[in-house]
């Protein structure tokens, strides 16, 4: 078993349940923004996570009023490289993001952002990079950044696009609205609005019911959307193929189809 800190210098809370590994950013002073601590240890975390075959999902929170509020503008840290400086040396900081936040997009299992309260800037574009997104119906979610002469640019637009409608994501770009959690709904950027109190019982029991399939077959179903938002149609249905025979030589298949023979409840062991 991987060994893991419960807190990061970042203030990001570890917890592990089982088979889930539970991320809550725990700055709620600075209304959990983000800093250059927490970009390291989300990295930190991610490299560890994709090493550990037992933990087969990740649910991301945060503490209090947020979810991440964005970039940590006032900090030091960060405005050197985001604010003032060469622009080779802001880009070179960005790549740095776009890695960290790619870890986490690219992580072989599912990742449930349980969006709380403020999802703004780069964290709702760090939400973008998770699998499933529920939030609050307190929650506010947004793209800040045309109000301060930007616009997203740690990977919110290029996964955005991948995943709701074009003249939604336009609406949000360009106006730098905060959309309270229906809004967010309705214009395709998360899946499910509950209230306060339902937000992880609900991310819970989700992730209770993914874990519980055999984990080889989701993590192929993550690379197939994935990937497959990219292909041409044809490529896509080849490499549907490929994925779905490949998944029929492993023991988990032959597991779970005799279990349904059998009429009982399959094990899977990721083999």
């Amino acid at each position: 078993m991987i060994e893991y800190k419960s807190e990061y210098p970042g203030v990001i809370h570890f917890e592990r349940k089982g088979r889930v590994a539970y991320l809550r950013f725990d700055n709620p002073k600075n209304l959990n923004a983000l800093t250059a601590d927490t970009l390291d240890s989300l990295d930190e975390i991610f490299t560890l996570l994709s090493q550990d075959d037992e933990i087969w999902g990740v649910i991301m929170t945060g503490t209090g009023r947020s979810f991440i509020s964005g970039a940590d503008l006032s900090g030091s840290d960060m405005a050197e490289f985001d604010v003032t400086g060469p622009i080779y040396r802001r880009r070179l900081f960005r790549k740095h993001v776009h890695d960290i936040f790619n870890k986490v997009a690219e992580y072989p299992y599912p990742v449930i952002a349980a969006i709380n309260g403020y999802a703004l800037g780069g964290g709702a574009e760090l939400a973008l990079c998770c699998d499933i997104r529920i939030a609050s119906s307190t929650a506010k979610i947004g793209f800040p950044e045309p109000r301060l002469g930007n616009f997203p640019g740690y990977e919110g637009p290029t996964r955005a696009m991948r995943q709701m409608n074009m003249s939604a994501l336009k609406e949000m770009l360009f106006t730098g609205k905060h959309y309270l959690a229906a809004e967010a709904k309705e214009l395709g950027y998360c899946s499910r609005v509950v209230e306060p109190e339902e937000l992880m019982p609900t991310c819970e029991e989700l992730m209770g019911i993914i874990v519980q399939q055999a984990p080889i077959a989701v993590q192929f179903a993550k690379l197939m959307c994935n990937r497959g938002v990219e292909m041409s149609t044809e490529s896509c249905l080849e490499y549907e193929r490929l994925l779905t025979s490949t998944l029929t030589t492993t023991e988990d298949y032959t597991e779970g189809m005799a279990a349904f023979h059998e009429k009982r409840k399959p094990t899977f062991h990721h083999k």
